[in-house]
């Protein structure tokens, strides 16, 4: 992952959780085609949310912290998904 986005090394971290997140929304035939997010929420993953690791986001600058001509947004990379929230 961190080679096909590009990414140093010290991103090793936010790669392996992201991966975790992904394959615990994914079907195992070892769990009758279930996911374990399936298993431990009785209820299916939602996969809406979901963007490639490393790809190009833009963060949003809240009213209060920007002046009428700012831009309203800040280029970034993904690089893993909250857990509270559909956040990136």
């Amino acid at each position: 992952m961190l080679h096909h986005a590009q990414l140093d090394k010290r991103f090793w971290a936010e790669a392996a959780m992201t991966a975790i997140y992904v394959k615990n929304r994914l079907p195992s035939p070892k769990i009758e085609h279930k996911t374990p997010f399936e298993i431990v929420y009785k209820s299916k993953p939602s996969v809406k949310h979901m963007r490639v690791f490393g790809c190009r986001t833009y963060i949003l600058t809240p009213k209060e912290k920007r002046l009428k001509w700012d831009p309203k947004a800040r280029a970034g990379l993904f690089l893993g998904y909250e857990e509270v929230s559909k956040a990136w």
